[in-house]
């Protein structure tokens, strides 16, 4: 998102004191095309590629003003360019953050406090693209809803170049005064960006796509790219064939955005060898663009007024698109996006003519020395931070008293041997058991869900590794436990049977891979090797340790499954893969015993339940029929699995889920789920006895 003024020109542009209507103009296609793409990403499916065209406008001005400092002066003055980008930056970016963050603390439900309040600080730091590279690393928060404040990863990577930019020109020129001139210095540090950080772009967007989106690293070239443009210095347009070449060279770069936006789709391998097309077309607008048919068309009154309004149409128009749903209770449909893009431009509107543009130029601030700007900027972002550190308080509030009610509620229901809390309910029983104390109980707190899980890095790995729960040695029952996030979600339950049984459970787990032979679907081909390596592996450590007395698996039924289409050819094709995986791993020796996955929640359950208050209701559950889904591959795969010879065992707790018609969110005070997925380690815990129960059953069959 470009956040220079009309007004900051590089070498390329002829030497006059006029808007840069050309770039003005790109600016509302950039920001036309990224709100487009948020409220109707169909009708424009490459609308995000609008950022890379901001990247590619804030190097070429940004590098304008520091290139022409340093060639008339020898140096930069930094404190004096940091100050002016703080004026620019600062206002809005921190009106939009306060707003939005009161609007989170006063109407969103509080269980996403704790993620809004993460990126809230990262945000208002210019952090937010590592924030979000590192969760996309994360398996588990890979999966988390977008923040009100997503969109300020992109502000983030342009803070991050208007911090080192300077500084390495400053490095290099003195590194080689004296043999370079600043230009020749410039342009031999810009094209070294462009080619290695676009190296970089391309191998890790197909390694890693997740951290390659948001990577400063991966984005510098666009920057640069721009940059170098700002060091090309065109003579004036004295000529027929001189127009002709601004006029095609312009037109070929307006062309390659266009077409960008409609080419390039969300299932592109993004950024790599794909962000070219509209990052070179930007740079061609911008080089040739001035005194073009595309410069005329940049001055039509509401062009140019949308690229004047960009920058705070973009900081409102992404608050809106996720809380206004959250509000509502429902998706956005027509004229609810409709009334976002009116209110969107009408808040941008106000922000910039009524706020942003006095404030930059107010006179009190314009004298200001560029240390006291400085010092007002991290007085200002220290307060704003306080905002998101009052929401992580409130939420480590809601932990603590969670914490001390689940600890309560728990001990008490250990000495009741009438206890119905957790799984203890027995809803899908016919005699299920009901304490009216647990009527308005709910346990963990929706704000601390996503943290109440067991999972620990030891036993959780990309490379097959095992960890050792119970007895090392002595033991009198020996399990192996393989499986994905889903089975790890049950550790807690497979620690405590192990201590209380004096058994050794070796368990393993990774994200989204599990044990069978079937190809799953991966985000990348890294990913997809990675996962296959991890079965391998696995297959290889249980067939090792075949005089175990079992091996125990589960996995995920929605997430990651086998690469074909949906219907019975994939049903199939995952029986299959687990027959041929558990075949291949335990022989006709190791019995199999394989858990049936936890019923699939609505989507938003957690934020649902942190709507209640009182007692717990029901409009948080899920139908039984929905929840569970029609074909249950995993218990055709071990009636298979029997027919070729091999011993297993079905486990299926679906009862202390669901009741006959529904799966609730809650049962027996407890909150079942910690994600749209994922069960949480008080319900896992709640669950111990019944799973030891039936884990002790299958394996005393097995033994006659």
């Amino acid at each position: 998102m470009s956040t220079a003024t009309p007004g900051e020109r590089g070498p390329a542009h002829r030497q006059r004191d006029a808007t840069r209507w050309d770039i003005q103009g790109l600016r509302a296609v950039a920001v036309a095309a990224v709100v487009v793409y948020h409220l109707w990403p169909h009708a424009l499916p490459g609308g995000f590629v609008g950022v890379d065209v901001f990247f590619v406008i804030s190097g070429f001005l940004i590098t304008g003003i520091l290139v022409r400092e340093q060639v008339a002066t020898g140096t930069i003055r930094l404190g004096r360019f940091w100050s002016r980008r703080a004026k620019r930056l600062l206002p809005a970016a921190f009106l939009t953050i306060l707003v939005t963050g009161g609007v989170v603390l006063l109407a969103v439900p509080s269980a996403l406090w704790g993620q809004y309040g993460r990126e809230l600080i990262a945000s208002t730091l210019y952090v937010q693209n590592w924030v979000l590279a590192a969760d996309s690393v994360d398996y588990l928060a890979s999966a988390a809803a977008p923040s009100p404040f997503q969109h300020f990863w992109s502000l983030s990577v342009e803070e991050q170049f208007y911090i080192a930019l300077p500084l390495l020109l400053l490095g290099l020129g003195a590194a080689v005064r004296g043999r370079l001139r600043p230009l020749a210095a410039a342009r031999l540090l810009l094209g070294a960006v462009v080619v290695l950080s676009l190296v970089c772009s391309v191998v890790q967007t197909h390694t890693n796509p997740g951290v390659a989106y948001f990577s400063t690293a991966t984005r510098a070239w666009e920057f640069a790219l721009g940059g170098l443009v700002a060091t090309v210095h065109l003579p004036e347009v004295r000529t027929l064939v001189a127009r002709r070449v601004r006029l095609i060279g312009a037109g070929t770069g307006a062309a390659a955005v266009a077409l960008s936006l409609v080419v390039v789709t969300p299932d592109t391998a993004f950024p790599g060898i794909a962000a070219l097309l509209p990052v070179a077309g930007a740079a061609l607008v911008v080089l040739f663009g001035a005194g073009t048919v595309v410069e005329s068309a940049g001055a039509l009154g509401p062009v140019a007024f949308t690229g004047r309004i960009s920058y705070a149409l973009y900081l409102w128009h992404w608050p809106l698109v996720v809380v206004l749903p959250i509000l509502l209770g429902r998706p956005l449909d027509g004229l609810t996006k409709t009334a976002v893009l009116l209110v969107a431009v009408g808040l941008a509107t106000a922000t910039t003519l009524w706020f942003e543009e006095p404030v930059r130029t107010a006179a009190w601030l314009r004298d200001l020395q560029p240390l006291r700007v400085v010092a007002l900027g991290v007085i200002c972002t220290f307060t704003v931070v306080t905002l998101g550190a009052s929401t992580l308080t409130a939420v480590r509030i809601q932990q603590v008293h969670a914490a001390t009610v689940t600890e309560q509620v728990t001990t008490d229901n250990e000495d009741d041997a009438e206890s119905c809390f957790g799984a203890a309910a027995a809803i899908g029983s016919a005699d299920p058991c009901v304490d009216p104390t647990l009527a308005d109980v709910r346990v963990p707190d929706p704000a601390s869900a996503a943290d109440d899980d067991a999972n620990r890095s030891e036993c959780w790995h990309g490379t097959f590794r095992t960890c050792v729960l119970g007895k090392e040695t002595g033991w009198s029952k020996h399990l192996l436990v393989i499986g994905d996030s889903h089975s790890n979600a049950l550790l807690g339950a497979y620690e405590r049977i192990a201590d209380d049984n004096g058994w050794r459970i070796d368990l393993a787990g990774t994200g989204g891979c599990y044990l069978t032979t079937a190809q799953q679907d991966a985000p990348t081909p890294a990913t997809m090797r990675g996962c296959n390596k991890w079965k391998h592996q696995a297959i290889a450590f249980v067939e090792e340790h075949r005089d175990a007395d079992a091996l125990v698996v589960t996995h995920s039924t929605t997430q990651r499954p086998v690469s074909l289409p949906a219907g019975r050819a994939r049903d199939a094709a995952t029986r299959n893969g687990l027959v041929d995986a558990w075949r291949q791993a335990a022989g006709t020796e190791l019995p199999v015993i394989a858990i049936r996955d936890n019923p699939v929640p609505r989507p938003d359950v957690v934020t649902c339940v942190s709507r209640m208050s009182g007692d717990t209701d029901t409009s948080c559950d899920r139908p039984r029929a929905e929840a569970l889904g029609q074909t249950d591959s995993t218990a055709e795969a071990v009636q298979a699995f029997r027919a070729v010879g091999g011993r297993a065992a079905m486990v299926d707790l679906s009862d202390r889920y669901c009741s006959d018609t529904s799966c609730p969110a809650v049962v027996g005070g407890v909150l079942v789920y910690r994600d749209s997925t994922h069960i949480t380690a008080t319900w896992a815990s709640s669950l111990e006895p019944y799973l030891a129960q039936a884990l002790q059953r299958r394996l005393a069959a097995f033994e006659r």
